[in-house]
């Protein structure tokens, strides 16, 4: 049995641990993919995580979350190997996204700091509930009980 079957039979047997598991592997390999390090440990971050998709023993296979910041810096990455002469990196990339492999959008924690992502999120959901409040509670007579306006009614 090899080390990944053995790993994942011991250590990741709920459904959730696996996805848990597979997403914090993907996220490992793309944020090698994308960092700042040279163009080759780059690459090999690119071809692990190609690697990781393809001999994942699940079926149907786990899924890439990919922000689209993460899906600007493939672009650059692809530019940068074009080049450098590197041909074999546009295709890759292209099969890759011909098989589906990404779930793009996602929140990407990583491009911003973890509390003003939350703080943004807060506020964004702060706002729907006051619009909400406002279209349910508009011009009824509801909201006079709640003011306690006993005299226009």
């Amino acid at each position: 049995m090899a080390f990944q079957e053995v790993y994942l039979h011991l250590e990741a047997r709920s459904p959730t641990k696996l996805a848990f598991f597979m997403q914090s592997l993907y996220a490992h390999t793309i944020g090698h993919m994308i960092s700042t390090y040279s163009l080759s440990q780059r690459l090999g971050g690119m071809y692990c995580l190609y690697c990781l998709y393809e001999t994942q023993p699940f079926k149907p296979p786990f899924k890439m979350y990919f922000s689209l910041g993460e899906l600007k810096k493939l672009k650059t990455l692809v530019i940068n190997a074009k080049e450098h002469g590197i041909k074999g990196v546009p295709a890759l990339v292209k099969r890759m996204l011909e098989k589906n492999m990404f779930l793009f959008g996602f929140v990407d924690l990583h491009e911003g700091s973890v509390s003003e992502t939350v703080n943004q999120l807060t506020e964004l959901q702060d706002a729907r509930v006051q619009v909400a409040y406002k279209k349910l509670f508009d011009d009824i007579r509801i909201e006079q009980f709640l003011h306690m306006d006993m005299v226009g009614m």
